[in-house]
């Protein structure tokens, strides 16, 4: 029985359709190893770097937003000497935060679905629509906001200033009347009148410590006047010997280092009287350096062979003794990479402090194929790792 050309050309579409259903939806390329591809109608995105940020929190006493700085000898007994205006850090906070690696850049055709990456360029999700990925990636921060107590009432004063008058619902340094009588005292009156109103706060205070205060009050209530009386405290403090300001800078660090090496750093000179110094050749006497040491924790060998088992991809690994073409062949497969991150061990010392952290590093794991067919993919939004995989048919 003869075919005709009729019939052969719908058997051929079939078997081509079929053939299609199995392959994958996308196909991927290298950026670096194919410079000259067209980049029409296709997505780019990144593998990720991880960089260290370093969050120092620094405090001083700040004079000049004290008043009575020139009467806390006469009045407090608090000599200039006493008032310490040097910098201190206080504390030190270690994370890791993702970047795209400028070697690792990949340019994606898509077919049909939708690959989804951030404003960073990062690979977010395979096959997902961005309602699952808004909605998978948001349930931390939603339980996060669920736990704040939505019933706090704002704090409210009646006593922190003769010409002030607070209400119920008054929100702090806001209140409903303020007079607008002109305060003619000078200012070392001023400074006599604010020591003779901590004195009776601190009078009160004990008072309440020793139960001795007037009135019939609940322990919640004995709580908030204390509460309050410690704030004015603390203000009247201030306008003699200087606020206490906080401070927060972040430092970020991009550790150069392979696999089995070790990285340390001097990230930033702090003195406590000029506080951060860039210069380090003009440095204060009483400097010293902020280093950051970055140890790399595990042996992903075990991973890479889970991971190729399951997935039937490549790692990066598995091009080893390949280069060249040879190399540049290994990665010039369909399929999506992405990055394990590799545990590492993060030491931000000084000489008054020392923080470590284990933090997730994306350039210290292998680089994973997915499976070169119709897949769905999930990828943590902090991590990049992968969280879920579904092969579609």
């Amino acid at each position: 029985m003869k075919m005709n050309k009729f019939t052969f050309r719908n058997i051929v579409i079939v078997c081509a359709s079929v053939l299609l259903a199995g392959c994958s939806q996308y196909k991927v390329y290298s950026v670096k190893d194919n410079p000259m591809l067209p980049v029409s109608g296709g997505v780019v995105y990144a593998l990720p770097r991880t960089q260290v940020c370093v969050a120092v929190t620094v405090q001083r006493r700040d004079l000049s937003k004290a008043p009575y700085s020139a009467y806390a000898t006469d009045y407090l007994g608090v000599s200039e000497s006493d008032i310490n205006t040097d910098y201190h850090i206080v504390s030190i906070d270690v994370d890791g935060v993702n970047v795209a690696d400028p070697d690792n850049w990949f340019f994606v055709k898509v077919n049909r679905g939708s690959v989804t990456v951030d404003d960073r360029h990062l690979l977010l999700a395979i096959g997902r629509e961005k309602e699952e990925i808004k909605t998978e990636n948001g349930k931390r921060r939603t339980e996060n906001a669920e736990r704040k107590d939505s019933g706090v009432r704002a704090e409210y004063n009646l006593y922190d200033r003769v010409d002030t008058f607070y209400t119920r619902y008054d929100k702090p340094d806001n209140p409903t009347m303020v007079s607008s009588r002109k305060d003619v005292r000078t200012a070392k009156q001023r400074a006599a009148a604010a020591a003779e109103r901590l004195e009776e706060i601190q009078s009160k205070q004990e008072e309440l410590l020793n139960g001795e205060y007037e009135g019939s009050y609940s322990t919640e209530a004995v709580q908030y006047i204390y509460k309050q009386l410690q704030r004015q405290e603390a203000q009247i403090i201030n306008d003699f010997c200087g606020e206490l300001t906080t401070e927060t800078v972040r430092f970020y660090v991009d550790p150069q280092m392979r696999r089995k090496e070790d990285f340390c750093d001097t990230i930033i000179w702090f003195s406590p009287t000029d506080g951060f110094v860039g210069d380090a050749e003009h440095l204060p006497k009483d400097a010293y350096p902020v280093v950051c040491f970055v140890h790399n924790d595990n042996n992903l060998k075990n991973v890479n062979r889970f991971v190729r088992y399951h997935t039937s991809g490549i790692t990066q690994n598995s091009a080893s003794g390949h280069t060249g073409a040879a190399a540049a062949k290994s990665r010039t497969r369909n399929g999506f990479r992405y990055r394990i991150p590799a545990s590492a061990s993060v030491e931000v010392t000084t000489p008054e402090f020392s923080v470590s952290r284990h933090v997730p590093f994306s350039q210290l794991g292998p680089i994973v194929e997915l499976p070169r067919r119709r897949i769905k993919a999930l990828f943590d939004a902090k991590t990049l790792d992968l969280r879920e995989l579904e092969r579609t048919r």
